[in-house]
């Protein structure tokens, strides 16, 4: 059985308060995650998580009004607030 493989495009910070998210497209190309030098989330030194934080679908970004949308479920990636 053939297996599709999906390049990571889009890494997101694991956590809810703050959900940074990283474009790894650069200059026409997907950058391995090898090879940003980003380990950790730069703004909380959270882990970075694949996956939309709400659908669970691999995470694909949409620019909606200068806001970051998942393309699978459509909620906007923002940090949660009190």
């Amino acid at each position: 059985m053939l297996r599709s493989l999906c390049m990571e495009k889009f890494l997101i910070c694991e956590n809810p308060k703050c959900r940074f998210v990283i474009d790894l497209r650069e200059g026409g190309r997907v950058l391995s995650r090898s090879q940003i030098l980003l380990n950790e989330c730069p703004e909380c030194g959270q882990a970075w998580s694949t996956l939309c934080p709400f659908c669970s679908q691999p995470l694909d970004v949409a620019l909606l009004g200068a806001l970051p949308h998942c393309t699978h479920c459509h909620r906007k990636l923002h940090a949660e607030t009190p």
